[in-house]
């Protein structure tokens, strides 16, 4: 199945053209006879003016060919002219009239050397026209008379008509028929040495391997291909390989390198056929911006590439339009038009006869129809599309791919088997050199197989290098912002306050405060300088941890003291914002843990619940019992966590919350506190909801 598009259409028209250059051109000059030598040139002029796209004058060019020929009684100018007439309406788009001409002109030549080219020119045309099976028939009938030919041309020819039948059982889907004629031809292409075939040949392999979506394969090929065609100076070849590369790289979401090539094969189009509509180049410019996302610069190219494909009549070109753009029409919510689109694409696959085709386009539909909320047509399209899904045997088919990919490989291993049959008895005479030289590539080979153990181990612990310093960097950039943060908050939150207290006994000092406004300052001043205790702790606590670790000192710990003693420390706190603290701790509640770090946690939760509520609110502590553990709650009615900020409650360093009346943190405690807590073999966690208040739980194990 195609699962993304492959833009190949057109390109049946441009690929099998190549057995009209040479051949056609061989087959005029074969003959000498002076009275055609103007035939020929018009024949000729003729060819070159239909592949420029310039078919009015090469209409007039071959009519003339044709008249002459015909006052001489040159057969083969008239029957080439003819070929050539027809082959211009091909590549023009236009089959109906080429199948007219070349279907009459095999009638009235039975006995021509020619037929070969007749009927390769036929399947040429019925291949344009969607008839691909009646297309292949015809190259196979073309096969029947190479025998005609001089073998030199023969032989090239057959080459030629391999690939023209890979092209169209490709157009059908039928990928295994179409690789194993792509690589039967390959092999007889390098066995001549043909470079010119192989440029076209490794070109259509590339384009195979873009359908089969293997695009690494496809690249590799067209690359080949490309880089031949250069070396040759063959701008055909070149516009062909930098078509199907950029389809290749579109495929391989290469968005940018595919467009790049798309600009080059435009520049060779313009100058090799600037009469011809570049359908092709628009359709897939138009794919690959819509890919990008930019849909409509892609919509405008690929509407404008349907409106010239259904004028020329190119089912394959139609097809790949409307599915490209019912697809984009789907992503982009314009579903009535999506459907609309994809029925197309639908009819298209059917009239072409490609299954895979269809089924991909029934596919899209089904989901189509479902976005639109029409689900009767959804089932409807998904019923079609199991029904062709199981008519289609995937496990074989994979299987033959598999045996066609090795068969190339499989022909030149038996050609080596068959070479060292013959000469069997010069290697009898020179086995004792060959084994010096086995022991020595050996030894050679145990080297290489040494230093790459070394590399490998060498480039091994480099990466691990890296990842540490990596990691060590991480570290110590936190650690510079904590750094950063701690100077902050010394700088301001604690210099503050002592400024103040340091203005307050200046003014008691001179004596500029009453009683009664010196009982109130001190009253703020205590409740401030609790504040800065708390912070100072955290702060205190975070260094020595950052600078030499925490050794904690284990021992049994009655919970009910630490709260107790917790709770008088922030009194003042709580007792000033109006907040009350309820109790609910009864019985025996030890557990096993260090005394600091504990009260730390628990002051922590404590602080946080006062600083987060107001007043009238209520600070719950209760801790409940299991069979080895005991679990602390610190559940307060305040303004609760919202839930964007819940990640970042234990996990970072540098982040801080301002309280119900604008209290600053440190942004160290919860951290440190669940560093602490883990450490005791113990876990914490909590449970917010935003308005509803918060509840902090404590798991430590029992003493």
């Amino acid at each position: 199945m195609i699962s993304e598009l492959k833009i190949y259409f057109i390109r049946s028209v441009i690929l099998l053209l190549f057995l009209g250059a040479e051949t056609f051109n061989s087959a005029i000059y074969a003959q000498n006879r002076s009275d055609s030598t103007e035939v020929r040139e018009l024949l000729e002029e003729g060819g070159r003016a239909a592949d420029q796209g310039d078919y009015k004058r090469a209409f007039q060019l071959l009519n003339r060919a044709d008249s002459l020929s015909q006052v001489i009684d040159y057969n083969k100018g008239k029957e080439t002219a003819v070929r050539l007439k027809a082959d211009a309406f091909i590549t023009r788009g236009e089959p109906e009239p080429a199948i007219n001409l070349l279907t009459e002109l095999i009638r009235n030549n039975p006995d021509s050397e020619d037929l070969t080219h007749h009927y390769n020119s036929l399947a040429q045309a019925h291949a344009l026209s969607g008839d691909h099976v009646i297309a292949i028939q015809m190259f196979d009938e073309a096969q029947k008379y190479l025998e005609r030919l001089p073998s030199n041309i023969a032989e090239r020819l057959s080459i030629g008509l391999l690939q023209n039948s890979a092209v169209a059982y490709r157009s059908m889907g039928q990928m295994n028929a179409a690789l194993s004629n792509y690589l039967e031809a390959i092999e007889f292409a390098e066995t001549r040495r043909d470079t010119m075939m192989l440029i076209i040949l490794y070109n259509n392999l590339g384009t195979v391997y873009t359908d089969m979506d293997d695009p690494g394969r496809a690249i590799y090929y067209l690359d080949r291909s490309l880089e031949m065609a250069e070396n040759e100076n063959s701008k055909s070849d070149i516009l062909r390989a930098r078509l199907n590369l950029g389809n290749a790289l579109s495929a391989n979401e290469q968005y940018k390198e595919a467009l790049k090539n798309y600009e080059i094969a435009e520049d060779f189009f313009l100058q090799l056929r600037p009469q011809v509509p570049p359908a092709i180049l628009l359709h897939n410019q138009g794919s690959t911006l819509a890919k990008m996302g930019r849909y409509k610069e892609g919509e405008r190219l690929m509407l404008e590439s349907l409106e010239l494909t259904e004028q020329m009549g190119v089912l394959e070109g139609s097809y790949y339009n409307y599915y490209v753009l019912g697809t984009m029409y789907m992503d982009t919510g314009r579903f009535q038009e999506a459907v609309r689109f994809l029925k197309n694409a639908s009819s298209a696959a059917e009239s072409i006869g490609n299954s895979d085709y269809k089924l991909d386009a029934n596919q899209k539909l089904h989901q189509a129809f479902g976005l639109l909320g029409d689900y009767e047509e959804a089932y409807r399209a998904l019923n079609d599309y199991n029904m062709l899904s199981d008519s289609l045997s995937d496990l074989e088919k994979e299987k033959e791919l598999a045996e066609l990919k090795s068969q190339l490989e499989l022909n030149r291993q038996n050609e080596i088997n068959r070479l060292l049959e013959e000469k069997q008895v010069q290697q009898e005479q020179t086995i004792q050199f060959q084994v010096i030289l086995i022991i020595s590539g050996g030894v050679i080979i145990v080297l290489v197989v040494v230093l790459l153990l070394i590399m490998r181990r060498t480039s091994k612990e480099k990466e691990e290098m890296l990842t540490k310093l990596k990691e060590q960097k991480e570290e110590l950039e936190q650690l510079n912002a904590s750094k950063d943060k701690l100077f902050a908050i010394i700088s301001h939150d604690l210099r503050s306050p002592l400024t103040s207290l340091q203005g307050v006994l200046y003014m008691i000092k001179n004596k500029m405060l009453s009683h009664n406004e010196m009982e109130m300052v001190v009253r703020e001043m205590e409740g401030s300088i609790q504040k800065n205790l708390n912070v100072m702790e955290d702060l205190l606590v975070w260094a020595k941890k950052q600078l030499s670790g925490v050794e904690m000192d284990f021992q049994p710990i009655e919970l009910k003291e630490v709260v107790r003693d917790v709770i008088e420390g922030q009194k003042f706190v709580a007792d000033k914002k109006g907040v009350q603290f309820i109790q609910k701790l009864e019985g025996n509640k030890t557990v096993f843990g260090d005394l600091g770090a504990l009260k730390m946690v628990i002051r922590n939760m404590v602080s946080n619940a006062i600083k987060f509520t107001d007043k009238g609110d209520t600070i719950e502590i209760s801790a409940s019992k299991s069979e080895n553990m005991i679990q602390l709650c610190i559940k307060d009615s305040g303004i609760g966590i919202p839930h964007e900020v819940k990640k970042k409650i234990f996990d970072s360093k540098t982040w801080t919350r301002e309280g119900t009346r604008n209290e600053k943190g440190s942004g160290f405690g919860l951290s440190i506190s669940k560093d602490f807590v883990e450490q005791m073999k113990g876990r914490i966690w909590f449970e917010s909801e935003e308005g509803k208040g918060t509840a902090f739980f404590i798991e430590l194990p029992k003493a």
